[in-house]
């Protein structure tokens, strides 16, 4: 059993054309986390005040911080939280010799549907 929320299954992933952070954060709701860009890094943020389960009552919380590869478009960064908990954040990277949009700015989380699509190892 995980120690911290979020560390079952988390990790990313770089192609040619993109950068993938996922994020197992199914205890927590698109209104418990923050995601933000400031500079080269991603910060990822959840917290859930006081609540009661199986066992009494918990509260959680957890940070996490990436660092962005140089050449993904930090203009056209996009977030989203699947209907089974996987926070997926997706970076296109730009052709090289292009210069990427720098600085902090706040990345919005939307809710889909479907369950994530992502692996599970």
């Amino acid at each position: 059993m995980p120690v911290h929320p979020g560390d079952s299954l988390h990790g990313t992933k770089a192609s040619l054309d993109k950068f993938v952070i996922f994020l197992d954060v199914k205890h927590f709701s698109p209104e418990d986390l923050t995601v933000k860009v400031q500079e080269d890094f991603v910060e990822i943020h959840g917290k859930h005040n006081e609540r009661q389960d199986d066992h009494g009552y918990i509260s959680r919380e957890f940070h996490r911080r990436y660092r962005l590869p140089s050449n993904v478009d930090q203009s056209a960064l996009s977030c989203t939280l699947s209907a089974d908990g996987m926070l997926t954040f997706t970076g296109p990277k730009i052709q090289t010799g292009l210069d990427a949009t720098h600085g902090e700015r706040a990345i919005p989380v939307s809710r889909e549907e479907k369950p994530s699509s992502a692996p599970s190892s």
